[in-house]
């Protein structure tokens, strides 16, 4: 009985050790700086750029914790992006949609494919 103990205590720290992604980047302990001090009159102007906010929709399939991406085969139309401050990996379509209706018939293929907790997210793009 104590050499069960013993294994299973080496084989979950090993785990626990093995799934560390490694420190956080240092901006995502730092607070966000804002622009200029509250209530100053001397605060340059924003800078304005020609771009034009649209909205857009993408398919997220999974978000994995503790788990590598490269270790499973996924849909060609999907990818996995790390996010470093929440350590997890997004498994998501690769292309952004404009119309609602396109991203709903990509889910709809995924769903056939064996992805059933897909789900629509919504962005803002600029142009």
């Amino acid at each position: 009985m104590r050499l069960f103990a013993l294994l299973f205590f080496v084989s979950f720290t090993t785990f626990a050790t093995a799934q560390d992604a490694g420190p956080k980047p240092s901006y995502c302990e730092e607070a966000p700086t804002t622009y200029g001090s509250p209530g100053g009159d001397n605060m340059p102007a924003l800078p304005k750029f020609a771009t034009t906010p649209t909205k857009e929709y993408k398919v997220q399939v999974a978000i994995l914790r503790y788990t590598d991406p490269s270790e499973y085969p996924f849909h060609p139309s999907l990818v996995a992006r790390y996010r470093p401050c929440e350590q997890v990996w997004v498994v998501e379509s690769r292309q952004s949609f404009t119309n609602r209706e396109e991203a709903v018939a990509l889910q709809d293929t995924l769903k056939e494919a064996g992805y059933s907790g897909s789900y629509i997210t919504d962005l803002v793009a600029y142009q």
